[in-house]
């Protein structure tokens, strides 16, 4: 009876990993950066500014307990599965061969034997067979369900947020033009008014958004990821030249660097929830934002205040005792110091690979050109298919090195400034501990004026020296606070940034090998074309 086997083998098909796993991503070397895909916002159940904390029923489940509960829970439903097929296989067969058993005597002719014996086994098999795909075909899509979203019983925690920045125009004329980009949402959080809104944004805006979440969350030791630094001279290329190559290069830079940034923003869940965040992608106009200007009085004011900050730091000597912090700081430093390297060498790499490309396309104008001049058919043919083949490398070449730099330069840039705002949360750390620790020396010196007053016997000034040293000892409780609750957020933070980092540069060397690849079987598929080409030369 092959129905006593076929669920065992279906049911074993079903519990491989293989008929889970989802496709990988089509990635495409040609394509002006990485595409831009929803944000899954997965956040640490012990983070206080968890914005998904009540809609998950999960919280007290650590995530690989989780996942191991839900892999046993798989594999515990496909032996049930099977074992209640065959049983259900036999048990049918069983009530056939009964049924059969009765027909002897109940038929008189051999005809209706055979047909009656015909007709019982194939329908209850087909009935059998529709139960089992019933049953299999739902068990599989509850399998699919919970392998691609890791959690059926946390689903509702994972809830996603699109932005895309695909559009932008110029507007007004010649030094005084400025580009608006169209950014587009789409989300089913449910902070947002409407599941998909599309609004537009000048440069300025997004620097503005920067500098007002930098205001307010980095004191409180906030990693806010940093907006893309402005450019004077490039903005100008634009604007002289609309359609020079260099400038449609510089402003498609610009607007993948403007979505990644709304991106990390939108991930992190206390910027999201920022009233400043939700006007900026959901309010049709936004008050300009004069202060963003590079040689306005409000720019040079910056300038001061971050010489004075470079100053303050090299005057302040924190003794640290934490060694933690310490010995993320000087991982830091020395990351720091080694994107750079990495960036500048990525870099030079890209304008290798566009001088290749041209070099390239020059070799195959040259080998076309003496093709059309030689006299000899064979080798005429072999020159000119020779040109076809370094024009399609030349192609090849210019996509490499647009993945060179969207998807390898790009990340680097953005995280060696993403380091830099996360150096700057830990020089916050230490403006508060000497904040703190001037209170503490202010409090020192009320009580020493205190005892003073004590001892000259000068009661009318006492109280007011009792009541000052009361405020400054609010103040140093205060302060001692304020450092702890920053300690704590810089330790979340900086472990929400070291998962993101590495999941971000798994991503893209991912992507960047796979460009690689499909360029070096590209090479080898093109040559082994004109290889037959250049043998039949005689």
């Amino acid at each position: 009876m092959w129905f006593s086997w076929s669920p065992v083998a279906w049911c074993c098909l079903v519990s491989s990993p293989e008929a889970a796993r989802l496709s990988a991503e089509d990635i495409s070397p040609s394509s002006n950066g990485p595409k831009a895909e929803p944000v899954l916002l997965d956040d640490d159940p012990d983070d206080p500014d968890d914005l998904f904390a009540g809609l998950t029923s999960c919280e007290s489940i650590e995530l690989s307990k989780c996942y191991q509960e839900q892999d046993i829970y798989s594999y515990t439903v496909c032996v049930c599965v099977c074992v209640y097929i065959t049983f259900l296989s036999i048990l049918i067969n069983f009530y056939v061969c009964v049924c059969m058993y009765m027909c002897i005597y109940i038929y008189i002719y051999i005809y209706i034997y055979i047909y009656a014996f015909i007709y019982l086994y194939v329908f209850f098999h087909i009935y059998l067979f529709v139960c089992f795909l019933f049953i299999y075909t739902l068990f599989y899509i509850i399998y699919l369900f919970i392998k691609i979203d890791h959690s059926f019983l946390c689903i509702c925690a994972h809830m996603s947020i699109l932005i895309v920045i695909n559009f932008f125009v110029f507007l007004g004329d010649g030094m005084n033009a400025y580009m608006v980009y169209k950014v587009l949402t789409k989300t089913s959080l449910s902070i947002f008014s409407r599941d998909e809104v599309c609004v537009k944004r000048r440069f300025s805006d997004f620097l503005g958004l920067h500098s007002k979440l930098a205001s307010k969350y980095m004191h409180m030791g906030y990693i806010v990821p940093p907006a893309p630094e402005k450019s004077i001279v490039g903005m100008t290329k634009v604007k002289v030249g609309k359609e020079d190559l260099s400038s449609v290069e510089f402003v498609e830079k610009r607007r993948s660097a403007l979505e990644r940034y709304l991106l990390r923003t939108v991930k992190h869940p206390a910027l999201l929830k920022d009233p400043d965040v939700l006007q900026f992608l959901e309010s049709s106009e936004l008050p300009r934002a004069v202060s963003t200007q590079a040689l306005s009085g409000a720019g040079i004011l910056r300038m001061v205040n971050k010489a004075a900050d470079a100053v303050n730091k090299m005057t302040i000597k924190m003794n640290e005792s934490d060694a933690w912090f310490e010995e993320k700081q000087q991982q830091f430093d020395n990351l720091d110091v080694q994107l750079r390297k990495l960036h500048a060498s990525v870099e030079s790499l890209v304008c290798h690979r566009r001088e290749l490309s041209v070099n390239t396309a020059s070799f195959a104008k040259s080998a076309a050109m003496l093709g059309n001049s030689e006299d000899h058919t064979a080798l005429s043919r072999a020159l000119s298919q020779l040109a076809e083949v370094e024009e399609k490398i030349d192609q090849l070449h210019q996509d490499q090195a647009c993945a060179d730099f969207y998807l390898i330069s790009e990340l680097l840039g953005d995280y060696v400034r993403l380091i830099t705002a996360v150096k700057g949360v830990f020089d916050q750390r230490m403006k508060t501990w000497a904040k703190c620790q001037d209170a503490q020396v202010m409090l020192q010196r009320k009580r020493e004026a205190e005892a003073k007053l004590q001892h000259a016997n000068k009661p009318d000034k006492l109280q007011q020296a009792k009541d000052e040293i009361r405020e400054w000892e609010g103040k140093v409780q205060q302060g001692e606070r304020d450092f702890e609750q920053i300690s704590k957020n810089i330790r979340r933070e900086v472990g929400r940034f070291e998962k993101d980092r590495v999941k971000d540069f798994r991503v893209v060397i991912i992507k960047y090998l796979e460009s690689l690849v499909h360029t070096q079987q590209q090479l080898i598929k093109y040559w082994e074309a004109f290889l037959p080409e250049a043998k039949a030369i005689a």
